[in-house]
């Protein structure tokens, strides 16, 4: 049984993918099932033959859609669908009059969707066929029109239901007739949709199918294939010839295949040629600006299209909503080709247009007055232009300064100045009353010229009111712009030392005052005031200034009266004598009580602040011990820096001399062992405010760095001299500049290897130190210099005098 199924599942598979090869290999439209239906499936090879199956059945897209939703095909297969069709090139249009009978009945549809060049044209309406977004392809997927008349390779779709039921699908013969099977032959050429179900119901009421005269059976016909009919395009035509177009193709469907119409061509006369007679003329203007088309006819096969060349062309350009170049017809004014343009602009001068014409001989300009533009007939080639109104006013004046609402205002007749200022809700309690000025400009040259006038007076109306005339500008000053801004400097030991604003009657204790009083340093019975010599006191003496000695108390009461302040005076508050801050050092480390200290006396040394701190621990490494001090000769200015390189020209020296003088804080080696040994001696060093002393933990390895085989650290072994080291390191590198090794001692200073002719001292190692071993700088040029030559010469002949002299002896 088992063994019976799995036989029956293979047979059907296998017939279901013979199914599915079928309808990939054979043609897809005559599926009856498309249910099943993969279009992942198909290979580029099936999507391009049903590509050209519908232009062979004069079949569009939508309508290859249409037909497989209707046979059963998901949704989403239909989009994978248009979407794979998309991707096969379409066919080229037919060709125009020698084409076959058979090439006749088809229609290529991407001469609807697919959108001409754009030209970048001027020309008003040739964007209606530029526009990519703009199609005019005809809706297939609707009902039939009840006015289609059918004709040949139309095809028929004959539902018979009800007590009968048959179903055909028919096609129109190119006699204009269809076969019924057992029925015979029908003419319905010519015929709408409603005329031929009459005439085909008639006919099968006769021949079988009497049932149908009872309305026991139902006859429904269709249009199930549109056919293809062939127009031809004249004239202005960008591509004109002869084209298949569906037989639902309007006027304007057949000018979108054509690419549209040249700037030569007329929007306004396309005429529709029928039967080798004019019916019809379409203005496409209508469609431009009001959206009609009653005259955007159906076409029927062999229909011609004639584009003429347009009579009348202007162009529109300068301060219009649309410029370009419009076409006017005979009864058509000025004032119509505005309107083409949409109106004028915001800022159009309308008062007159200028236009200039071309003659027979020459050309010409005319001035046309707004009240003629219903008057004048635009003629051949007129180029008109709107020009921008005048930026100025002619019934403006303004008001600015102290009034409260300051800008322009409408100049009204007899406007003078006091209405002006009412206008701008008066003056402000600032304003200056001396005087105001009045900006006139003339008419006739736009110069300019002031008229004062007291503000004061005018106001109470002691002197007479002014006119006002066009573009006339009032200027209100403000009292304070014009008064001197005095000062007073404070300086010394007061809480807030700074400049403040000079107020008349302002006294010592005053200015005191506004600086919230004294310091703890300040010195009250030493203030000086140093104020600014008036008149020619200057010029005939030799003083400068005059310094007034005040004193003050505490709660700023004036002994023996206050000091009235002048302007520009300079107040200085002295520091007392022997005011002194406390000053703070450190201390970290190996001692037993680190941290701040507060010195007490100005010479406390190094050795007081250990026995202040406790004195050191057993871990402490007096080698080691160092003082960090402020450096008092940092430079932050980077151009002094700069100035310093370029004034030293050995730019190692120069290197050396702006690293130290950069750093912000300076090492002071110390001699920890002798400073506690002999305190108060030469060792002991005067603590500053600021300074650091460290005394780190007890270090038994030394640090080998530099051009040294492997840099490292060896362990400290007395009596070892510094080769010893440097050989525990791997020894010297190629690159070592082996006369000029460093030893960094722990407590900061530094010591390198000193020769003196055949004499060479080695600097002492000791624990905790590290050796520097640098690098042989590299020669800038080719050989020794003269300076290293003479040095070089010198040496040798020293050297051979000291051996000449050893022989002798």
């Amino acid at each position: 049984m088992k063994k019976f199924l799995c036989n029956r599942l293979l047979i059907i598979g296998t017939a279901f993918f013979l199914s599915i090869s079928f309808i990939k290999a054979q043609d897809i439209l005559r599926a009856k099932d498309l249910t099943t239906i993969k279009v992942d499936a198909l290979s580029d090879d099936d999507i391009a033959k049903l590509r050209q199956q519908l232009q062979q059945n004069g079949l569009s897209e939508s309508q290859a859609e249409q037909l497989a939703l209707q046979k059963g095909m998901p949704a989403a297969e239909v989009s994978k669908l248009r979407a794979r069709l998309a991707s096969v090139t379409p066919g080229s249009r037919t060709a125009s009059s020698g084409s076959s009978r058979s090439e006749g009945r088809s229609f290529d549809t991407s001469l609807l969707s697919k959108p001409p060049v754009e030209t970048g044209s001027s020309v008003f309406g040739s964007e209606l066929f530029n526009n990519s977004n703009l199609s005019f392809e005809p809706n297939l997927r609707i009902a039939t029109p009840k006015n289609y008349s059918i004709g040949p390779d139309d095809e028929l779709v004959i539902d018979v239901f009800g007590y009968q039921e048959a179903n055909y699908r028919l096609t129109v013969s190119a006699e204009g007739t269809i076969t019924i099977p057992y029925i015979g032959s029908i003419p319905v050429v010519g015929l709408t949709v409603e005329q031929a179900t009459k005439r085909i119901k008639d006919k099968m009421q006769r021949n079988g199918y009497g049932s149908m005269a009872s309305g026991q059976t139902q006859l429904q016909v269709n249009i199930g294939k549109i056919r293809s009919i062939k127009i031809t395009v004249i004239g202005e035509a960008k591509r004109p010839g002869t084209y298949s177009l569906s037989s639902l193709s309007t006027l304007f469907n057949a000018l979108y295949a054509a690419g549209g119409l040249t700037d030569r061509g007329s929007f306004r006369q396309i005429e529709l040629v029928r039967n080798n007679k004019p019916i019809i003329k379409l203005d496409a203007y209508d469609f431009l600006l009001k959206g009609d088309q009653s005259n955007n006819v159906s076409l029927v096969d062999q229909d011609v299209i004639r584009i003429p060349v347009a009579q009348t062309q202007v162009s529109l350009q300068g301060e219009i909503k649309r410029p370009g170049i419009f076409e006017v017809l005979p009864s058509e004014k000025l004032q119509q080709v505005i309107d083409f343009a949409g109106g004028f602009s915001n800022e159009a001068y309308t008062a007159s247009i200028q236009i200039k014409q071309i003659t027979d001989k020459e050309r010409r300009v005319k001035d046309v007055k707004k009240s003629d533009y219903n008057l004048y007939q635009p003629q051949r080639g007129d180029s008109i232009f709107i020009s921008k109104i005048l930026n100025r006013y002619n019934n403006r004046v303004q008001i600015s300064g102290a009034v409260y609402r300051p800008g322009s205002y409408e100049l009204e007749s007899g406007l003078t100045i006091l209405s002006l200022i009412s206008k701008a809700e008066g003056l402000k309690e600032e304003a200056f009353q001396d005087r105001g000025l009045l900006i006139r400009t003339n008419d006739t040259d736009l110069t300019k010229r002031v008229i004062p006038f007291n503000v004061k007076a005018l106001m109470s109306k002691i002197n007479p009111d002014i006119v006002l005339q066009k573009n006339d500008e009032i200027i209100i000053g403000a009292a304070d712009a014009y008064k001197q801004n005095y000062t007073l400097t404070l300086e010394g030991e007061v809480k807030k030392p700074g400049i403040y604003n000079y107020y008349q009657g302002i006294t010592l204790n005053d200015l005191l005052f506004l600086a919230q009083g004294f310091t703890d340093a300040s010195a009250i019975d030493k203030i000086e005031v140093a104020r600014r010599l008036a008149g020619d006191s200057v010029t005939k003496g030799n003083n400068l200034a005059l310094v007034i000695d005040a004193s003050t108390q505490t709660n700023l009461s004036k002994i023996g009266g206050d000091v009235f302040l002048s302007p520009w005076d300079i107040v200085i508050v002295r520091r007392k004598p022997d005011y002194k801050e406390q000053v703070r050092v450190k201390v970290e480390g190996e001692v037993k009580f680190p941290g701040n200290y507060i010195l007490v006396s100005k010479n406390e040394k190094v050795s007081s602040l250990i026995n202040r701190a406790g004195g050191l621990t057993n871990f402490a490494f007096t080698e080691g011990a160092s003082l960090t001090r402020m450096n008092n000769s940092f430079i932050k200015n980077d151009d002094k820096v700069r100035k310093i390189q370029k004034q030293i020209k050995d730019t190692t020296a120069a290197d050396d001399l702006i690293e130290d003088l950069t750093k912000s804080t300076i090492r002071v080696g110390l001699d920890l062992a002798t400073l506690l040994q002999r305190p108060e001696g030469l060792e002991d060093v005067i603590l500053q405010e600021g300074d650091v002393l460290t005394i780190p933990k007890a270090k038994r390895e030394i640090k080998v760095n530099g051009e040294v085989m492997v840099p490292s650290e060896v362990v400290f072994k007395v009596g070892e001299n510094l080769n010893y080291y440097i050989n525990k390191a791997g020894g010297f590198t190629d690159n070592a500049r082996k006369g000029k090794v460093y030893v960094l001692y722990p407590n900061g200073s530094a010591d390198r290897i000193r020769r003196f002719l055949f004499f060479k001292r080695t600097p002492e190692v000791t624990a905790g130190a590290e050796i520097l071993v640098p690098q042989v700088p590299e020669r800038q040029g080719k050989g020794l210099s003269t300076s290293e030559v003479l040095a070089l010469t010198t040496g040798i002949a020293s050297l051979a005098g000291v051996v000449i002299a050893l022989l002798r002896l």
